[in-house]
């Protein structure tokens, strides 16, 4: 085996493990959330913090993790890029409904934004961040960490309306489940949002697109006015994700 093909195989290998990483705080954060005691209100309290402790240093290491597979995505950094890029070829190879003369989209063009989630792929690819009237926010590389930051900005700037999804829940419900509630108890995966407010992030990329698009519209938003930042999870590209279509 050559040199640079040792090197290609180290690179995957240490891009796996971060991929790993990912999945063990994944399912350490609802092991946690599952273990604390919801009978009891002063662990109750005492088990919110910690995993809103734990959230935090999470969102950190991830962003730090993201990082890291973009750096090791570029190696390596003499390439004189003669030749085909194979990120290219394999992004066309993503996307053949475009035509050949149409750029990828990327963050910093909005107005080429995905056309439909339904056909987006979003099975490859993960959310960073949102833009949100003409503001752009960030998170970690996870559907669930992406919505517990989307709800808490939505919070902040009308925690009326969202506590009353957590009260009369207006519609807002899966399978005849509610999707917000003052406790965690009916949910599979409670996002503690605020005091007594939790929403539920057990579900599917799409559905939750779904029900963020209602959201969007009940908080008084256009659909213009939001856009998901998505990236693909082995490629890095990125792209917004327009819930207008």
């Amino acid at each position: 085996m050559s040199e640079s093909a040792r090197i290609a195989e180290k690179l995957q290998e240490v891009k796996d493990q971060i991929e790993q990483m990912r999945g063990q705080l994944e399912s350490l954060s609802s092991a946690i959330w599952q273990d604390i005691d919801h009978e009891d209100s002063a662990r109750l309290d005492d088990g919110v913090r910690f995993k809103q402790s734990y959230n935090e240093r999470r969102s950190s290491l991830e962003e730090t993790m993201d990082q890291m597979l973009a750096l090791l995505s570029e190696y390596p950094p003499w390439d004189s890029g003669a030749g085909i890029d194979e990120r290219q070829v394999e992004d066309s190879e993503a996307a053949p409904e475009r035509a050949p003369e149409e750029p990828a989209a990327t963050v910093a063009d909005e107005s080429k934004a995905a056309a439909s989630p339904a056909a987006s792929g979003l099975d490859q690819k993960v959310p960073f961040g949102f833009i949100l009237g003409g503001q752009t926010y960030t998170s970690a590389s996870s559907w669930t960490l992406f919505y517990e930051a989307l709800l808490q900005e939505l919070y902040s700037r009308a925690p009326e309306k969202l506590t009353h999804l957590a009260e009369a829940r207006d519609g807002f419900g899966q399978q005849g489940r509610p999707l917000f509630a003052r406790v965690p108890d009916p949910f599979d995966e409670p996002l503690p949002i605020a005091d007594a407010v939790f929403a539920e992030a057990d579900m599917a990329p799409q559905s939750l697109i779904e029900v963020i698009r209602r959201l969007i519209s009940y908080m008084g938003y256009s659909m213009d006015s939001f856009k998901i930042l998505l990236k693909e999870k082995n490629r890095g590209t990125v792209e917004t994700l327009s819930l207008a279509a």
